[in-house]
């Protein structure tokens, strides 16, 4: 997961304090790469990823060194300092937003994403890289946008669009919204009825909330007669000890429900 945009502007701060060339950058991201791939970053290696001649590699190490910013001797691998660490992680960081950009926001193949990530992370605004960051932010949490959002932007890339489509993909959205909110509400109602119980199961002093008042009877219509409605507090005072009647207090009224009656009114724990 991508930093913060306060983070990188921390990050952006310690970075300008070091002056380093776009092919420096390279180097840098490069040996990072390789230690993190392979666990050293050799002169053979760096020179074999950059295309570039082992001679170089060497100049460019010594202009790192001299910046504090790797360990270097010759014939020796290249490591990174504590302050190279830093830098590299965050132009590390700046490539991945440009590439991610890139491939999941303007559906772009990676191959060709890598490649022009490459050159704009070198002189890429800050304060649109931030802007960056915000918006693949905002296109993967925001209901409207996510992963179906950025295919119909792929197949309008591919297809163009028309008036009638965009009619269809309207309805199409309509109908998964329905569909996803009948979904949930079945979910819901799944769940509070794994959790509900009949007023029966209640023992003296614990208090519920009522679901729904079935059976017949005068008492049953009599509670329904109160107005007792989903969510009507309910609780027991005192049960026979038959279990038959039971003593409940509703709406600031006692009642003394048969066993039988009381089973048909079902309830939810507070």
């Amino acid at each position: 997961m991508l930093e913060s945009p306060n983070i990188l502007k921390q990050e952006n701060l310690m970075e300008d304090s070091v002056a380093l060339t776009s092919t420096l950058e390279d180097y840098l991201e490069t040996i990072a790469r390789l230690i993190a791939a392979k666990g050293r970053a050799r002169v053979g290696d760096i020179a074999g990823r950059l295309s570039v001649h082992k001679s170089t590699v060497t100049t460019a190490l010594q202009g790192l060194a001299q910046r504090k910013l790797v360990n270097y001797s010759p014939y020796e691998k290249a490591t990174l300092t504590p302050l190279g660490r830093q830098v590299a992680d965050q132009i590390v960081r700046r490539h991945e937003i440009v590439s991610r950009f890139l491939t999941q926001v303007l559906a772009i193949s990676k191959d060709r994403a890598e490649e022009n990530a490459c050159r704009i992370e070198h002189a890429i605004d800050r304060q649109v890289l931030d802007q960056l960051l915000r918006f693949i932010e905002f296109v993967e949490g925001c209901p409207r946008g996510g992963s179906k959002w950025i295919r119909g932007f792929t197949y309008f890339c591919e297809h163009g669009c028309s008036d009638r489509k965009c009619d269809r993909c309207i309805e199409l959205c309509l109908d998964e919204f329905r569909r996803d909110a009948c979904e949930k509400e079945e979910q819901e109602g799944e769940k509070a009825a794994m959790s509900a119980i009949t007023l029966d199961q209640l023992k003296p002093g614990e208090r519920a909330r009522i679901v729904r008042v079935g059976g017949g009877g005068p008492v049953n219509r009599r509670i329904v007669d109160m107005g007792v409605v989903k969510g009507t507090p309910v609780e027991v005072i005192k049960v026979a000890p038959l279990g038959d009647p039971i003593e409940v207090k509703l709406k600031g009224y006692n009642l003394s429900l048969r066993r039988d009656e009381a089973a048909a009114i079902t309830v939810k724990r507070d």
